[in-house]
């Protein structure tokens, strides 16, 4: 990669995988938020897990809160010798423009949050 440090393998190869780690999380919080209604449908006691999440995604894009994890991962990037995550965060590097198109950025979270609804809908019906 051009513009980045070259560090000694030694020495990235723990940083490196501290970001993947990260990035794994990162995605399985995601997917919590997005789905985890859906899977309390299965398993009720996720709600637990849900419900905290969904409060936090959206306090983060009502009060442009900074993630941890995406500050966990850009230190980590950083040690490593890779560049730091897209100046808007890690929705933008990973899924913008990869598993949607960037015109429907401003459009994602109102479908998320739809999707969130039709999962607590289905969870009040018998």
């Amino acid at each position: 990669m051009t513009g980045t440090p070259t560090l000694p393998r030694a020495t990235a190869l723990p940083h490196r995988v501290l970001v993947v780690g990260t990035m794994l999380v990162h995605v399985a919080f995601s997917l919590l938020v997005v789905f985890g209604g859906f899977l309390a449908w299965w398993q009720p006691w996720l709600l637990w897990l849900h419900v905290p999440a969904v409060l936090w995604a959206v306090a983060g894009q009502v009060r442009d809160l900074p993630c941890p994890l995406t500050t966990w991962e850009n230190a980590a990037r950083e040690r490593g010798g890779w560049p730091r995550l897209t100046e808007t965060g890690y929705i933008d590097h990973y899924f913008t423009g990869v598993l949607y198109p960037v015109a429907w950025k401003p459009r994602m979270p109102f479908f998320v949050l739809a999707v969130i609804l039709v999962s607590w809908i289905g969870l009040l019906l018998p």
